[in-house]
């Protein structure tokens, strides 16, 4: 049987990538997501691959409502997480100003949110750091079970966190200052797992033509990159701090597999070499 490969947040904008490219690489892939259904797409390709993921539905703050589908998973991938503690930022920019259709706008790695705006859980501290910790926790007691033999297993093990390069201007610090936390917490279980920590920078997806606002962000941030890249020639080291380039989910889903496929890699993998995979 093929390995299995859990991605939490599956059926988000960078997820469902990171789906499709295991389910390429012929894992048996699960997605566990707060609804469990799997996103909804008019192209052929991605109904063809759709078909071939378990679409699950769990509470990530209750292990107990997910554990047994980690007991025998080789590869866990934690894509959730919130770049304003505000939900309404969500409901203001997902709708296209074309046409009104809804996307998940200015997240990285998080689809539809997973939980209401009255929620205490809908916080930086809770949603991009605790939620990864207490996902890590109970992958490590599902390989602690198993016995020492298995627990020495490392290298075919891996748990992946979608970080953030940097933080964004005009974003609290909390935003990048809880995903740096989470990461310290998860690399502390490299006994039991290859911590995989990926630091992708705005994102786009390569497949979506629709105008919206995640396409004019991406467009300006192009722009200004290009710019500072061009006319300034990257001399002046605050802009290029600033200024970052942009990714598509297509290369970060491509660089976690090609780091997860690595029985010796462990650690983190920086925009730079997100882009160059």
């Amino acid at each position: 049987m093929a390995p299995k490969f859990v991605v939490f947040g599956g059926n988000g904008f960078l997820g469902k990538r990171i789906c499709q490219n295991a389910v390429t690489a012929g894992y048996q892939v699960v997605s566990v997501s707060r609804s469990g259904k799997a996103p909804h797409s008019t192209e052929l390709n991605d109904k063809q691959w759709i078909q071939e993921v378990q679409w699950t539905a769990a509470d990530i703050f209750k292990p107990d409502s997910y554990h047994t589908l980690l007991k025998d998973a080789a590869n866990v991938v934690h894509s959730l997480g919130i770049l304003l503690e505000n939900e309404n930022y969500k409901k203001t920019l997902s709708k296209s100003p074309t046409n009104g259709s809804k996307s998940s706008l200015l997240s990285l790695g998080v689809g539809p949110n997973p939980l209401r705006k009255s929620s205490p859980y809908f916080t930086y501290e809770m949603m991009n750091k605790q939620s990864a910790i207490i996902l890590a926790n109970t992958f490590k007691q599902e390989i602690i079970k198993k016995g020492k033999k298995e627990q020495a297993k490392i290298n075919e093990r891996s748990f992946t966190y979608i970080s953030a390069d940097k933080g964004f201007p005009m974003i609290p610090s909390g935003y990048i200052n809880s995903k740096r936390e989470a990461e310290i917490e998860i690399e502390r279980m490299h006994e039991y797992f290859r911590p995989i920590i990926m630091r992708p920078g705005f994102m786009f997806d390569e497949h979506r033509n629709a105008i919206g606002p995640r396409s004019f962000i991406h467009s300006a941030l192009e722009l200004l990159y290009c710019g500072n890249k061009f006319l300034l020639q990257n001399k002046l080291q605050f802009m290029n701090d600033l200024i970052r380039p942009t990714v598509s989910t297509q290369q970060v889903s491509h660089s976690v597999l090609t780091k997860v496929e690595d029985p010796n890699f462990k650690g983190i993998v920086t925009l730079e070499e997100i882009l160059k995979t």
